[in-house]
């Protein structure tokens, strides 16, 4: 528990500097007059975007080298990426910092194998919640100190934020290089591969797994091997269409609370820290418990009938108790689904090649953080305030006939 403790504090903080920046930058890009495509994508998806690309190698990686030395580079990209976006003054190297920002946050595999690694079967969703709630934690952190940093200048302005989010990421890299241990033996690491010979090792042996479908020959393309493990194949969809249908909402907020409410930057801060508090509250607190009581997979589909709820109270929503109970709403289901469904990923895979399986994983979420970005400006400004939400729950809900279709093991 206590390196649990430990790799939580390091999350936390690096997470506490990400959402410092997500609040002001859509209105950042707006002022640079950005199209409506970029407003919502030029922030999150485009950071997601190099975050998909760079999350299965920072995972291979960790399996190769260890999880601590692939914490410690990329998080001293992080400040890196942060220093440069304080001091981005056009449009395209606003764009170009937010990729470069992605691709040293792909250091998520690494982080959730190394929980995976200090957690046996029984206790690994809530290992698992303990660190996702850092996410929660620190997104609601980030956001308020966003919105009153972000504003500093007298106008939405991302000098301060990312200023301010290089300094948190320094201690998270001085807490990771002193007081996080490996967790990786050395006996246990995998020489680096091919790429899809690493995913055929995120498929269980038949021997150790009896459900599982037959591992992928070496050889085989990734899509192949994923065809092969229906299970993961199923649990990957679900994370997409969940995650397309977060980013949707994330992304366009900004824009709808300013535009429907008359919110201020300020405002959206808080309604974003409610939201992540509550998700906190869901990945720490209760996850644990109903896992033991109801299995993996019973939260995961309750999570997402909770999502695409909430969802759907945003698009009716006509004052600010509705907006909050919809906040809360999707707060808690959108905590309680990342740790059930990581649980379950997990136990497709053994220790050495957990990382290539998150990072698979996370590229999912990853790739569903960039498409949901991407739609939800150009159908929030031509279809109207309600659209992008309507549509985010009904993805949500195919994410559900995904994984309710699947025969996914639980560690109860």
């Amino acid at each position: 528990m206590q390196r649990l403790g430990v790799l939580w504090l390091v999350v936390f903080i690096s997470l506490a500097g990400f959402g410092i920046t997500t609040i002001p930058f859509p209105f950042v890009a707006e002022a640079l007059v950005a199209s409506d495509f970029w407003k919502t994508f030029g922030g999150a998806g485009v950071f997601s975007l190099f975050q998909l690309l760079a999350t299965p190698i920072w995972g291979r990686c960790s399996d190769a080298y260890g999880r601590k030395p692939i914490l410690i580079v990329s998080t001293a990209a992080t400040v890196i990426a942060f220093v440069w976006l304080a001091y981005a003054s056009t449009l395209e190297s606003l764009l170009l910092s937010r990729a470069f920002g992605g691709i040293a946050s792909g250091n998520l595999a690494a982080a959730f194998a190394y929980a995976t690694d200090v957690t046996d079967n029984r206790n690994r969703a809530k290992g698992l919640g303990i660190v996702a709630s850092a996410f929660g934690i620190g997104f609601a952190v980030g956001p308020p100190l966003g919105g009153l940093l972000g504003t500093m200048d007298g106008v939405p302005s991302m000098h301060w934020p990312a200023l301010a989010s290089a300094a948190l990421s320094v201690v998270a890299l001085v807490g990771t290089i002193f007081l996080l241990p490996e967790s990786l033996p050395k006996e246990l690491r995998k020489p680096l591969r091919r790429a899809s010979d690493a995913l055929h090792d995120a498929a269980p042996a038949a021997d150790a797994l009896p459900d599982a479908a037959p591992a992928a020959a070496p050889g085989r393309t990734v899509l192949a091997g994923l065809r092969d493990n229906p299970v993961l194949l199923g649990l990957v969809t679900a994370s997409l269409f969940v995650a397309v249908a977060a980013g949707a909402m994330q992304s366009v907020f900004q824009f709808w609370g300013r535009d429907l409410f008359n919110y201020s930057l300020r405002d959206i801060g808080l309604h974003f820290m409610v939201f992540a508090l509550f998700s906190a509250a869901g990945q720490a607190g209760l996850v644990g418990p109903l896992v033991k009581r109801f299995g993996e997979q019973r939260v995961s589909l309750g999570s997402i009938v909770g999502v695409a709820c909430g969802l759907l109270l945003f698009a009716v929503a006509q004052n600010d108790a509705m907006v909050w109970a919809a906040i809360c709403i999707f707060g808690l289901a959108n905590g309680l689904f990342l740790p059930a469904i990581t649980s379950l990923v997990s136990f497709e895979a053994d220790a050495g090649s957990r990382g290539a399986v998150m990072g698979m994983f996370n590229a999912s979420s990853s790739a569903g953080r960039i498409v949901g970005p991407a739609l939800s400006g150009p159908i929030y400004f031509k279809l109207g305030p309600a659209a992008p939400f309507v549509i985010s729950a009904l993805l949500a809900i195919l994410g559900a006939l995904f994984l309710s279709r699947v025969r996914a093991r639980d560690g109860r």
